[in-house]
């Protein structure tokens, strides 16, 4: 039995045919589902730039596959009312080969020859716009083939394109390479409150909002026709996430993992993430139909609703398995225990189910089967329905993970704030940070830090006075920040010398979180630090700021012995003494 409402939604899927975009054609669908993007707003400027004031020029749309670079390329072309793409070449995939014997390196250094070393600068006024993604880009331009393309791999180089490096894009009048990428800009944007998340939102609108132009809605009212929509859990999962709510429950969960995980989350992915958490992989109309076993119709439902989709079930896309990392059943604490054993010690569950699923599409499960009574004698259905209730309490208490994780939301203020240049009010951040790097290796006091703990006997250690490192004249930016790096970036000097030597550190929120352990006294193990190899490598060269090469201590390892040996030179010699 086919399901409109199936097939509309498999249309946001990755292996769908609107998941592959053709700059010749813009449909009716892909229009409707448009949202516009900073990255856009970036590119018009750009093009319009280049339109106005100079004739032969490369662009290159960079980025990540599936977030979106053909897809506005092929809009730009078809929608756009200003033709900005009129005098321009487009190449829409740099990862395809025009011969069979060319690999992908080949057509691209083939398609851009009107731009290499020989010829970028001859006035030839052509004009291309190429969407590559950043790995292409860096194996082209290191390539045997690359190197007819010097002068673009200095650009590259220059502009910090690959290097993570998010400086503000400007239009460079003299030059003949130009771009825009993606990857400058994340799915949310930072504000003084916190995360915003006005494209997710915009994005989860076209799917769920109650439109005549809205096919996936259209499709939904159909159900109301259907021999089986009143058993649906598609239908169900549809109306669920039409609550905006529950979408917002969806966002912070994705927002979470872009900044704890370092997830690069594509405009692709969140569609067909939209996509497996209605439709389960094994859906089928014909195991929910009237006839089928209240047991087995409950089983199949509950699993293949939302909040099951959201935790339950691994392996069906890489996002959806980092999501599943934070589901809320993973989260041991004696509350939750009490609560579960409260629940498998009931017979009759009817008043837990009925108050946790009240205002959902799923309180029907009342009207359609006997879950009260199921639920309470049939042990691995229980163990089911416990889990459903668990994880929908999550959506209906509306659990902020984002605000109810003071070091999250601390770190997210910290990213607004170096961000929108107000980088003096990191004063704590640097001094925990400082406090980590003297402790990496063991507790000694203050500005004392081992350099060589090899010794069986003796610590090795030398005083280390860090300064940071701060731009004081930096603008201070209000409202939105739009383009950032989900990394903080500190920097450090000898405090003693004049030099305007530094060392940076780019900190990320696992790092963040190991830090603030290390202040509160915990001691970083062998694993702590396999993991964090970035934090001992800003060690290591942290410690070449010290005064070792002027005095040194010894520390006995074996415990019950306070004194401390020190070696320090003077103008004759060096000096030895105990104390």
């Amino acid at each position: 039995m086919a399901c409109d409402l199936v097939a509309r939604l498999s249309r946001l899927r990755k292996r769908s045919a609107e998941s592959v975009e053709n700059t010749n054609t813009f449909d009716s669908f892909k229009r409707y589902l448009h949202v516009e993007r900073q990255v856009e707003i970036e590119l018009r400027q750009l093009l319009r730039d280049i339109n106005a004031k100079q004739s032969k020029c490369l662009v290159l749309l960079c980025g990540s596959a599936g977030d979106g670079k053909s897809h506005l390329l092929s809009y730009l072309k078809n929608v756009d009312s200003e033709d900005l793409l009129q005098d321009f070449e487009l190449y829409n995939d740099a990862t395809e080969s025009s011969e069979p014997t060319w690999t992908a390196i080949d057509t691209l250094a083939e398609k851009l020859s009107a731009f290499d070393d020989e010829h970028c600068f001859l006035d030839d006024s052509r004009k291309m716009i190429i969407a590559i993604n950043l790995g292409t880009l860096n194996n082209f331009i290191e390539s045997e083939k690359g190197k007819r393309y010097s002068k673009l791999k200095a650009y590259v180089e220059a502009s910090g394109i690959l290097s993570g490096y998010f400086p503000e894009r400007e239009y460079l009048v003299d030059s003949v390479f130009q771009h825009v990428s993606f990857s400058d800009y994340q799915i949310f944007s930072l504000g003084p409150d916190g995360v915003e998340t006005d494209f997710l939102e915009a994005l989860f609108g076209k799917i769920f909002e109650n439109s005549s132009e809205n096919s996936f809605y259209y499709a939904y009212r159909k159900c109301v026709s259907c021999s089986v929509g009143k058993r649906c859990p598609v239908c169900h999962n549809y109306e669920f996430l039409s609550d905006f709510e529950n979408q917002k429950t969806i966002i912070r969960r994705i927002v979470k993992v872009v900044i704890k995980d370092k997830a690069i989350v594509t405009t692709r992915e969140i569609c067909n993430l939209l996509y497996d958490l209605m439709v389960h992989p094994d859906f089928d109309s014909t195991k929910i139909c009237v006839g089928t076993s209240d047991i087995t119709y409950l089983t199949n439902y509950l699993n293949w609703t939302t909040p099951m989709l959201l935790n339950e079930f691994a392996d069906i896309s890489p996002l959806l398995n980092t999501i599943g990392m934070y589901d809320v059943l993973k989260e041991r604490t004696s509350l939750s225990d009490c609560d579960a054993t409260r629940f498998h010690s009931l017979d009759n569950i009817h008043d837990v189910f009925t108050i946790t699923t009240r205002g959902t599409p799923y309180e029907i499960l009342n009207n359609l089967t006997d879950v009260s009574v199921l639920g309470g004698i049939k042990a691995e259905l229980k163990k089911i329905i416990y889990r459903f209730i668990c994880r929908l309490r999550e959506f209906k208490m509306n659990l902020d993970p984002i605000q109810s994780s003071s070091r999250l939301d601390q770190f997210i203020s910290y990213l607004y704030l170096q961000n929108s240049g107000n980088e003096k009010s990191l004063g704590e951040l640097y001094k925990a940070t400082r406090l980590a790097a003297l402790n990496w290796n063991g507790q000694f006091g203050d500005d004392c830090i081992c350099i060589d703990d090899s010794n069986e006997m003796l610590w090795v250690l030398e005083e280390l006075q860090l300064k940071a490192v701060i731009n004081k004249n930096a603008i201070i930016k209000d409202g939105s920040i739009r383009r950032f790096s989900p990394m903080l970036k500190l920097k450090y000097r000898d405090k003693r010398s004049m030099l305007e030597e530094f060392v940076e550190l780019n900190m990320d929120f696992s790092l963040y979180e190991l830090i603030l352990d290390i202040r509160e006294g915990y001691r970083p193990t062998v694993q702590d630090k396999n993991r964090h190899a970035d934090f001992a490598s800003f060690v290591q060269r942290s410690i070449e700021f010290g005064n070792k090469s002027e005095e040194v201590f010894l520390i006995p390892k074996e415990s019950g012995k306070k004194y401390k040996v020190i070696f320090k030179k003077t103008e004759f010699q060096f000096e030895f003494r105990v104390v």
